[in-house]
């Protein structure tokens, strides 16, 4: 029975105690151990643009109404006791120079070689008879037949060039090879290569279906017709990609543009082909930048092999770019960095060791360092470990604050 009420007593002695610890927590500025002080400046705003913002008395420049003094909040310090400062578990770094190197590891992705495609059209209005290409991802070779035309304007230029040959005798020399040259050279110019016009000239036997070759070794990465279509010179047939020749395209973002340069080193590792740690270099960057990603295309040099069966358009390879040291910089942690949308700010620890909010421009990230550009000095110190705590505690203490108030009126500190 006395176990029973010593419990029951204990039981009512934590409820009384568990609301007090957790208002303490909750309200620790009550007893000094976080104490918030801003320091004030007048500035002018217009009562009816709030946008409209000036350092001296004035008018607006949208409606010519006076500028109304307010009391602004220039800067936002924390105190913090000692005992505080070590149950928040804060740790310091002192900002100074040093030396980045350069580095950036990202993913890129295999695509095809732009410059190894070549666009099939016929030289000639006429019908595809037949279509040895059926489906995208077909490979060819060079001299390979993609496809046969019937073309009535091929068929008149062949017979004119045999009526050419039969009228020569009645020439001199130098018109019967000007005649022969110009006739080979409409053949040709429509469609029709060496070979087969050679062929028409020995066997003087009219060719009704033309047959048209692969210029170059590779697959099939568009195919614009059926067979049976017709087709003219504007009709894109097919596109042939060289497939022994492969780029690397990787996205950088925007800060690193600055310091990637043509022909920097770079290192590419795709177990899947077979590169391990693969030297090679920068062949281009790309002059846009990706509105939404922020981001910038770069190109990277693949080895050329005459079999590039293990190499497919879109595996992704590690790659690591390099752009050389960047000597002599601000530098801090880069876990003393906190991220508000596209704005960087740190807690700076002030000489007299209160804490601050500090806005930083941030330049190259490397590793676990980040460039300072602007918003500290070499020798300060900042915190790296604690300092959302009292980021959050600044800007939730600062924010009634930070509302601008008439110039007469007296507020809080």
């Amino acid at each position: 029975m006395l176990h029973r009420y010593f419990l029951i007593a204990l039981l009512a002695l934590q409820l009384a105690v568990v609301p007090a610890i957790a208002q303490d927590m909750a309200h620790p500025h009550d007893h000094e151990d976080i104490v918030v002080e801003a320091e004030e400046g007048i500035q002018y705003v217009c009562p009816m643009h709030s946008h409209i913002v000036r350092d001296e008395p004035g008018n607006c420049p949208i409606c010519g109404m006076d500028l109304e003094p307010q009391v602004m909040v220039e800067e936002i310090r924390v105190e913090v006791s000692g005992q505080m400062q070590q149950n928040l578990g804060i740790t310091t770094a002192v900002v100074n120079y040093d030396t980045l190197w350069r580095y950036y590891p990202t993913i890129a992705t295999v695509q095809w070689n732009d410059n190894a495609r070549i666009h099939v059209h016929p030289r000639a209005s006429g019908w595809l008879e037949t279509l040895n290409v059926r489906s995208v991802g077909e490979r060819v070779n060079q001299g390979d037949k993609v496809f046969e035309i019937y073309s009535r304007e091929l068929v008149v230029a062949q017979q004119d060039f045999l009526q050419t040959l039969d009228a020569l005798s009645a020439f001199s020399n130098i018109q019967r090879e000007r005649l022969i040259r110009d006739g080979k050279l409409r053949l040709k110019l429509l469609g029709m290569n060496d070979a087969q016009i050679k062929t028409l000239q020995e066997t003087k036997e009219l060719m009704y279906q033309v047959a048209v070759f692969a210029p170059q070794s590779g697959t099939v990465t568009e195919l614009g017709v059926a067979e049976g279509m017709y087709v003219e010179p504007g009709t894109q047939v097919m596109t042939i990609t060289a497939d022994n020749s492969m780029w690397l395209i990787a996205d950088v973002p925007e800060r690193y543009s600055n310091w990637l340069q043509v022909e920097a080193p770079a290192d590419v590792t795709l177990a899947e082909a077979g590169l391990h740690d693969y030297e090679t270099r920068v062949d281009y960057i790309y002059p846009e930048l990706d509105p939404v990603a922020r981001t910038q295309r770069v190109r990277i040099k693949l080895p050329k092999t005459s079999d590039q069966s293990n190499l497919l358009v879109g595996m992704q390879a590690n790659v690591a770019l390099y752009g050389g040291p960047k000597r002599e910089v601000l530098t801090v942690p880069l876990e003393s960095l906190i991220i508000v949308g596209e704005k960087n700010r740190v807690i700076v620890q002030r000489p007299d060791q209160s804490f601050e909010q500090r806005d930083v421009h941030v330049g190259l990230i490397v590793g676990d360092q980040a460039e300072v550009l602007h918003g500290l000095s070499a020798g300060e110190t900042v915190v790296t470990s604690g300092q959302f705590l009292l980021d959050s505690e600044a800007s939730l203490r600062g924010s009634r604050l930070r509302q601008p108030q008439p110039a007469g009126d007296g507020h809080a500190h």
